[in-house]
């Protein structure tokens, strides 16, 4: 099984058990709520959870979970004649995009 970190979202490796921690909540920057860690999958989380899709502008897609599911990530589709990028905005359609 591959569990979610209910606080950041980051899914781990899979393993019989939830993990003893995470990495990315373990740096200072980040917050930990007074219950301590928790941990989900992604079958539970789909129960009460779904990915919106939204056109932002043509040729760019917006995705983000709804209700808001750990500090609120969100990734961006970006469609270029050129490549298809997914969560980031490639370089070689960073100049089409702002141009």
């Amino acid at each position: 099984m591959q569990f979610i970190c209910v606080t950041c979202g980051t899914q781990h490796a899979e393993s019989a058990d939830p993990p003893a921690h995470c990495a990315i909540c373990e740096d200072e920057r980040q917050y930990v709520g007074l219950d301590g860690q928790k941990w989900t999958t992604l079958d539970e989380l789909r129960r009460g959870h779904a990915n919106e899709v939204i056109a932002a502008e043509p040729g760019l897609h917006e995705i983000h979970t709804e209700p808001q599911f750990g500090i609120g990530q969100r990734a961006f589709l970006l469609r270029t004649p050129m490549a298809t990028c997914f969560g980031i905005v490639c370089r070689c359609s960073m100049t089409r995009l702002w141009t």
